[in-house]
């Protein structure tokens, strides 16, 4: 088989070393081929000479051969020579030692050949692989990442197949540079171990100065560490995206920008048109519409970039915008954009305004799934499509099932959000969607269309109309209940309940439209009654009209540490109340999980075990057989008949209750990946994408980026492991809630397989730009970016405590005036003034964070004693052992996790199917708060052929 990096593809090798023969018609006394490649100008140097034949010896083999060997060939100039170990088993062939030529030779055998030795006078055990220019060139990439210079390293062969790599320091180093995207900021920190020899044992290894990818050591004896479920992205300095926060519209918000690993603000003065039209074409946004000043979508915190993108408009990355020096401002001018694009729409239909729904994730479309697709959640389509409010949602795939995959996106909406991605999400875990079961939603459409804004559900709240394009208020000028009842009817929210006078919006928000409303009764449409059109009219003296429809009927669970344990809280007529836990029982608790899509009951709780609500209570005496859809469809005393008092409030634990955390590794933003779902927390496989350690990472406070460790060696859990895989999409899900994955399963994996992670962590440390892992410029991660310190008052003692926290020894030198390169972002720390003997950089005494008078030209660096490859620390010393310090020197630090809210039941067992009977042993009671280079995917295996040379 060929060669991963510089011949053909890493899966071709069994085959190319089954048939290490004298290939046909190669007879003659001296003769040279390269063997195993996509053509005869590239592959492995074999040579014919004094009538043995074999591999060359990789010691001291040089460009000067390599190109002798091309030369003759007629194969052009030479690209790279590759010095390839081979396995045991197929080194039992006589190697040739000792070649050597000045490199302007026209054949080899104008050189010294030297002789035929056994292998073990071979130093480096290895044969050499040479590629010429008129050999098959693979191109060396940065794939599935968000720009040229961040993402999984990739060879894709002539062929089409693809080689995926994971690469460590050195070599992430020799692929940024060789792709003209600077030095590597992350790579691979799983540390392959040593051989009894000293050398590591890694599949490719670069010294770090070589040209390219290509002039790399390749070790087949770990061709093995190639097969991964997950790889690490590398990323490189030059790397730059864009996003927009700040909204619930994915398509509006801050314009943010991610150079390196660190994310920043960009000044409004900054911002023209064709760049932003360049941001939203990244974001699959559309066109920009307007660009926003003075931080219309609130202040970013992190780095104001002081540079200026100047797109043409046309490009599709922000990353190939030229920059050059702009303005400099501070947070209360950060810009924002506009985009027109929009994720959702309603497709397969004459209208606009109805349809199977889609989504669109990486610039695809794709139908969502109708398993859980509900008119709350297609009223919140309608509106946010501005297609009115919402008449049905047919079922059986009417609009058709479509041909792309089905999201198995689910949402818990209520129907009175803005946007669908602000509605709760519970995608992760769920089940695969059936074939051709595709959501579909029909709209009102524009025409004299209603919403009801402000209230609690989406069939009561303040009236607006929409008049001439405009949505308007509704004065209560002449309103009651007969004019209320339209507007339950229009809306197919049943009958008027209550009606009242609202506040207004803030002024200006939303003009006048109506000033009367005067109804029969018998109205199928507002508009249809007497009224008074005004629209920008003044509305005087006068309130809004409110109304309260019998279809505002919502449960809730309050005073809980998630969405799906709590209080139980019901709303009728308007108001929230509890449910007394007189004859509260396991099955009626079943009705309310359900009914929130979050499971089954594990527990009913009673006593105000969340603690006591407000309001009235709603419903005592429930006698529910469990299998109803809704809790008011249960047997009980009526409506707001009881003879109880809130110390008597009800609660439910459901099953899908979940929450995440990194079990500690040494690191607050290190471990062991853990979810909290059906009453335990258990483990996660390791199938999760880039992408997805993005997400977590995110989630957790620890930073952009994460990667995953290896588990072996550690301490394993019996499990259970929740979910084998993750795939959470790029730029569009921000928790790993939202995030596709496998379904739940406790048995997902086995415990060898399971996810140890690790993020960039607050406080964090790192060294850049020195000869070795444990010497280079120190920058630390704070807030959501990594910065420098600055070297005003920077000592050995300071230096000390960097090198300890890294695992690197002592210090050798506290070196200043940005030696080892000038960084960017803030300048975090300065005036440091350790003892020495401190755990962490960021507990020494120090002037508050990013508050110093310091440019980079001032940044500091260190030189450690060690190597960094200690058998507890990563030999990159990127993300290093925080020790637990002391009470009285630890400083205050913000958390990163979650843990704590659920702290009560960290031990929980896992509850049994059968939640029938309760015991203190079935559940714990909450109370309230007050590795490697290379892989092809089995597409690629089926399509590669055999190259032989000649």
């Amino acid at each position: 088989m060929g060669l991963g990096i510089a011949v053909s593809p890493v899966g071709l090798w069994p085959l190319l070393l089954g048939c290490w023969t004298i290939p046909l018609g190669l007879t003659v006394e001296e003769s040279i081929s390269l063997l195993g490649g996509g053509n005869l100008c590239e592959g492995i140097l074999q040579v014919q000479h004094r009538g043995q034949q074999g591999p060359v010896c990789g010691d001291h083999f040089g460009l000067e051969v390599a190109s002798v060997i091309c030369r003759q060939l007629g194969c052009g100039s030479v690209i790279s020579a590759t010095k390839y170990v081979l396995r045991s088993g197929e080194m039992e062939v006589p190697w040739l030692y000792g070649v050597e030529c000045q490199g302007e030779e026209a054949t080899l055998s104008q050189c010294t050949l030297g002789d035929w030795k056994p292998l073990s006078d071979c130093k480096c055990q290895c044969v050499m692989a040479i590629l010429c220019s008129d050999g098959s060139l693979k191109q060396v990439k940065l794939g599935s990442g968000s720009s040229p210079c961040a993402g999984i390293p990739e060879v894709v062969n002539p062929d089409g197949s693809i080689l995926r790599c994971d690469l460590q320091k050195e070599e992430g180093n020799v692929l940024c540079r060789q792709l003209g995207c600077g030095t590597a900021l992350q790579w691979s920190s799983a540390h392959p171990g040593e051989g009894e020899s000293g050398q590591e044992q890694k599949f490719m290894t670069c010294q770090g100065t070589e040209p390219n990818i290509y002039w790399c050591k390749i070790n087949l004896n770990f061709l093995g560490q190639c097969d991964l479920s997950s790889y690490t992205e590398v990323v490189c300095t030059g790397h730059v995206e864009a996003r927009l926060v700040g909204s619930m519209d994915p398509c509006a918000g801050r314009l943010e920008v991610l150079q390196g690993l660190t994310w920043g603000t960009v000044c409004d003065t900054n911002l023209d048109l064709p760049t932003a039209h360049v941001v939203c074409r990244e974001l699959q946004c559309g066109v920009a519409v307007s660009t926003l000043g003075s931080a219309h979508f609130g202040q970013g915190s992190g780095p104001v970039w002081p540079e200026a993108f100047h797109c043409v408009g046309n490009e599709s990355l922000l990353f190939h915008c030229p920059r050059r020096p702009g303005s400099q401002c501070a947070h209360d001018q950060d810009a924002g954009i506009m985009c027109s694009g929009e994720k959702f729409r309603l497709a397969n239909s004459s209208s606009a305004c109805a349809g199977r729904v889609e989504l669109q994730v990486q610039g695809s479309w794709a139908p969502l799934c109708a398993a859980h697709w509900d008119l709350a959640d297609a009223t919140v389509l309608c509106h946010q499509l501005n297609c009115g409010h919402a008449v049905n949602v047919p079922q059986g795939g009417r609009y058709g099932g479509g041909e792309a995959p089905i999201w198995p996106d689910v949402f818990h909406c209520v129907g009175t959000e803005p946007h669908l991605l602000s509605c709760p999400s519970s995608t992760l875990g769920a089940q695969a969607c059936a074939l051709g079961n595709s959501a579909s939603a029909l709209c009102s459409g524009l025409p004299d269309t209603l919403r009801l804004r402000g209230g609690e559900s989406r069939c009561d709240g303040r009236v607006e109309v929409l008049l001439d394009g405009v949505w308007a208020r509704v004065l209560d000028d002449a309103w009651d209940l007969r004019g209320a009842g339209v507007v339950c009817r229009q809306l197919g929210c049943g009958q008027a309940e209550l009606v009242y006078t609202a506040l207004p919006p803030a002024p200006g928000a939303v003009p006048v439209g109506l000033s009367r409303a005067r109804c029969v009764g018998s109205e199928t449409r507002l508009t249809q009654c007497n009224v008074s059109v005004s629209l920008w009219g003044s509305a005087g003296a006068s309130l809004d009209a409110g109304v309260v429809c019998s279809g505002s009927l919502r449960v809730r669970l309050a005073g809980g540490p998630g969405r799906c344990a709590g209080r139980v809280e019901v709303l009728h007529r308007g108001a929230w109340g509890t449910v007394c836990d007189d004859a509260w029982e396991v099955r009626d608790a079943h009705v309310v999980c359900r009914q929130l899509g979050c499971g089954q009951a594990l527990r009913a709780l009673g006593a105000a075990h969340f603690g006591e609500g407000a309001g009235p209570i709603w419903l005592d005496e429930l006698g529910c057989t469990g299998q109803e859809s809704a809790l008011w469809e249960c047997p009980s005393q009526g409506w707001g008949l009881h003879d109880c008092g809130h110390k008597e409030d009800a609660g439910v634990f459901c099953s899908e209750l979940v929450d995440l955390r990194l079990q500690p590794d040494g690191q607050q933003c290190a471990g062991r990946l853990e979810i909290f779902f059906n009453g335990t927390w258990g483990g996660v496989c390791q199938g999760l994408s880039p992408a997805s350690l993005g997400v977590l990472c995110e989630q957790l406070g620890c930073g952009p980026r994460g990667q995953l460790l290896a588990g072996a060696g550690r301490e394993t859990s019996p499990g259970p492991f929740w979910v084998a895989s993750i795939r959470c999409r790029r730029t569009h899900d921000r928790l790993l809630w939202q995030c596709p994955s496998a379904a739940w399963d406790r048995h997902s994996c086995s415990s060898d397989l399971e996810a140890w992670v690790r993020c960039a962590e607050e406080g964090g440390l790192r060294l850049l730009g020195g000869e070795d892992s444990c010497s280079g410029r120190v920058e630390l991660w704070h807030a959501g970016s990594w910065g420098t310190v600055c070297d005003d008052s920077w000592d050995l003692a300071d230096a000390e405590v960097v090198c300890r926290q890294l695992g690197c020894g002592q210090a050798v030198d506290a070196v200043r005036g940005a030696a080892f390169g000038a960084g960017s972002g803030p300048v975090w720390l300065d005036e440091v003034g350790c003892r020495g003997s401190e755990l962490y950089l960021g507990g020494c005494p120090a002037e508050p964070w990013g508050q110093g008078d310091c440019s980079h030209k001032e940044d500091s660096g260190v030189r450690c004693s060690g190597s960094g490859l200690s058998e507890h620390s990563p030999s990159e010393g990127v993300y290093e052992d925080i020790e637990a310090v002391p009470k009285e020197e630890k400083e205050e630090r913000p958390s990163v996790s979650r843990v704590s809210v659920l702290g009560d039941y960290d031990d929980a067992r896992e509850l049994e199917e059968d939640h029938g009977e309760e015991t203190e042993e079935s559940g714990v009671l909450l109370r309230p708060m007050g590795g490697t280079p290379c892989s092809l995917g089995p597409e690629d295996h089926a399509e590669m052929k055999y190259y032989g040379g000649s």
